[in-house]
């Protein structure tokens, strides 16, 4: 049979606390299991007080509709898909204007039986596991949500839901505090198994600031517990000691004294006492006989407290004497001489005492030297005995507590390393980062353990690396190098074209590539408005334009070798690319103007016509920053997505999940040729790149070379990435494109 399921959250007990958010555990209607929501904001306004009121009237909802026969992962995935569309709503019609980034919460539904849970933001949900050695296994399930999910959005902010069974013994967790940080390990995980939920919340509350607010949950399934048949009655077989009712009632007198020696009752203290004092007594003293005839027990401690105030008094007048004394001979020079003689004939004779006791020292026999001698150093071995003894003793239970963790987590890694095989990258990344979290608590207080650390974080990198599709380039080719040319100039933007790679730098020059050479040739001189380029486009009709810093557009020319200056100018473009023998520049959101993509006609040596883009889109371009286009338009905003549009219309493509995150992009790239989409992170160093008709995550590169990227080219045709970092131009071997 299950165990019976139980849970706890903390509330709030003094006026004075502050309150954070939002935690709700409702049981559910006519089932053995609750729901559960744990939410906050990173900034509490009356947006984030109308979005949590939404939230928990949803999960309300949700616990009084759930019926008796409903399946639960179906009803959870139906309130998922309903809350979803509900929140998309009010941010559609502006009912706030929080970014989903501030948006800290968790919900889900528990029963004795399975859990399912959705979520978004930074939380802490811990899941301990009561394995069959009955030790406990512990997975934090938020970062197997973080890792699977991919950027939130308003329009699906929860969209990864995790499942599993629940089994006695189990226990969930929630919270928006690191526990594992705060509290010792070990002693969070006594907490939790061994107190019921409402205990534990209690306890684990005590580790935090009073004036800090606090959102808890915890959820616990209790052991298997059976009826015992009529067979069962009649047999000779007794029930354990510690559920057994009979043990209960044998230590209910023993309970009753632990209860009251911890309640603060000195009136309650004192009759017990008495009453112990006359049970035991046959023949009463005169003292007790006084007692009583004396009066009530309030009235004896009343003439106690009196004797006791005279006692203190009489002390008081003692030291008060002492003190004056003491005044009067420091003031008194005649006083002082005296004092200060009997001081030196009590050092005199103190000294006298002491040689008298070396020369009794000196005069006993040899044997007893020896004797006296033997038995101070046995009981100064003894005490050192005793003490390695009991450090041994505890570096051996320390010792055994370390294999121990060394033990689960290789068990982890090999469970994760064998999800890899059967290609189930998502359990595979989940059991690594559970393996990460262990292996950051491991003690590294000898060389040893300092070395056996480094491995496991090696070998967990490079198991990471693998499932995250990740290829270290130690030392990319080195092209060439600006700074061969021309002291303190870096590249700007690159143009790859025909075989022909060209360099804006910032000295407003135009380099290209002389690949025999190794080395940057000029290609045209010193232009002031190339030095603040932003942006280039790819080459046609023998020329290619660039955005600079200021808003303002120029053709270049390589085999005129000239710049102009072209008509069009708006310092809100941050992007430009040519297609079919027009011009696209990029315009984000700014505050009430809405992004847009402005196109313009290539008539002669002149680009007119010029219009609007995009006719319908729902995402956001404010942090938009780069576009590319093979017919259709892909703009990139800064945190790695992309939003795809089709004859001016949005259309829906997002981009699979990439470990680490994306979350400050510059570029994008592809072409009508090229099945994939490129996008550059600078700060981390890597070129990412997507499946273009699924957007799955296929590969990223990486290299410690790529310092001040700024833009980067594909020859797919050639099997190469070019870089552009800094003044130096470095080129990488696409393999993704090899295993086609």
């Amino acid at each position: 049979m299950t165990g019976e399921i139980k849970g706890a959250s903390y509330n709030p007990q003094t006026p004075d606390e502050r309150i954070r958010g939002i935690s709700l555990l409702l049981p559910v209607a006519e089932r053995s299991g609750f729901v559960f929501l744990l939410a906050y904001t990173k900034k509490e306004n009356a947006d984030s007080e109308l979005l949590l009121e939404v939230l928990g009237d949803q999960i309300h909802r949700l616990a009084e509709s759930f019926g008796k026969e409903a399946n639960t992962q179906h009803r959870f995935e139906q309130f998922l898909g309903a809350l979803n569309e509900i929140l998309a709503k009010h941010v559609r019609e502006g009912h706030w204007s929080i970014p989903i980034e501030q948006l800290h919460a968790v919900v889900g539904i528990a029963s004795s039986q399975e859990m399912y849970l959705s979520g978004t933001g930074e939380l802490v949900a811990l899941f301990l596991h009561k394995k069959s050695s009955q030790r406990y296994q512990v997975f934090n399930l938020f970062r197997g949500l973080q890792t699977e999910q991919s950027l939130p959005t308003w329009e699906k902010t929860f969209a990864v839901v995790l499942d599993g069974d629940f089994h006695p013994g189990d226990i969930f967790c929630i919270t928006d505090k690191d526990l594992q940080r705060t509290l010792p390990v070990d002693e969070l995980n006594e907490i939790l198994s061994t107190l019921p939920p409402i205990s534990s919340v209690e306890k684990i509350r005590q580790y935090f600031p009073h004036n800090d607010g606090m959102l808890l949950t915890i959820i616990k399934i209790g052991e298997e517990t059976s009826q015992p048949t009529n067979e069962q009655k009649s047999s000779t077989a007794i029930p354990q000691s510690n559920l057994s009712v009979e043990k209960m009632n044998s230590t209910e007198q023993t309970t009753e004294w632990l209860l009251d020696d911890q309640r603060p009752n000195i009136f309650h203290w004192l009759k017990k006492l008495f009453s112990f004092i006359q049970s035991k007594t046959d023949s009463r003293s005169r003292i007790l006989k006084d007692l009583q005839n004396q009066g009530t027990l309030k009235d004896f401690l009343k003439r106690t407290g009196r004797s006791l105030w005279k006692l203190l008094l009489f002390f008081l007048k003692i030291v008060l004497k002492y003190v004056s004394r003491t005044i009067f001979v420091l003031k008194n020079k005649d006083e002082r001489e005296m004092l200060k003689k009997k001081v030196e004939i009590k050092h005199v004779h103190l000294r006298g005492k002491l040689r008298s006791l070396s020369e009794r020292m000196r005069n006993l026999p040899q044997s007893t030297k020896y004797l006296t001698g033997g038995v101070v150093i046995g009981i100064l071995i003894l005490i050192l005995g005793i003490s390695t003894m009991a450090k041994s003793q505890a570096r051996s239970q320390e010792e055994t507590a370390y294999q121990e963790k060394l033990a689960q987590i290789e068990d982890i890694m090999e469970r994760a390393a064998g999800a890899v095989i059967y290609k189930d990258e998502n359990q595979a990344r989940s059991l690594y980062v559970n393996a990460q979290t262990l292996i950051e608590i491991l003690p590294v207080n000898t060389p040893a353990r300092e070395e056996k650390n480094q491995e496991l974080n090696q070998n967990l990198q490079t198991a990471l690396n693998e499932i995250r599709h990740l290829i270290t380039v130690p030392n990319p080719p080195l092209l060439a190098d600006l700074e061969n040319v021309a002291d303190g100039v870096f590249g700007n933007n690159l143009v790859f074209d025909a075989g022909i790679i060209s360099v804006i730098a910032s000295d407003g020059r135009v380099y290209t590539y002389n690949s025999s050479q190794k080395r940057f040739d000029v290609a045209v001189t010193s232009t002031e408005g190339l030095s603040s380029s932003i942006a280039t486009t790819n080459e046609e009709n023998g020329q290619f334009s660039v955005l600079s810093e200021n808003g303002s557009v120029y053709g270049i020319s390589l085999e005129k070798k000239e710049v102009s200056s072209l008509p069009i100018a708006d310092d809100q473009w941050v992007d430009l690319e040519a297609y079919a023998n027009r011009l696209y520049l990029l315009k984000p959101d700014l505050s009430e103007i809405e992004g847009q993509i402005i196109r313009f006609n290539h008539s002669g040596s002149s680009f007119t016509d010029e219009s609007s883009w995009i006719k319908s889109k729902i995402s956001s371009l404010e942090q938009a920053v780069s576009l590319t286009i093979d017919g259709n338009i892909f703009v990139l905003i800064k945190d790695g997505s992309v939003v795809k549009f089709s004859n001016g219309n949005e259309e829906e493509w997002k981009t699979g999940t990439v470990d680490p995150r994306i979350s400050s992009a510059t570029k994008i790239w592809t072409s009508a040729q090229s099945p994939f989409i490129y996008i550059l992170e600078p700060s981390t160093q890597r070129v990412i790149v997507f499946d273009k008709q699924t957007g799955l995550f296929v590969v990223q590169y990486r290299s410690d070379a790529f310092i001040g990227l700024t833009d980067f080219t594909a020859d797919e045709a050639g099997y190469t990435i070019y870089l552009l970092a800094g003044s130096k131009l470095y080129s990488i071997a696409a393999s993704h494109i090899k295993s086609l």
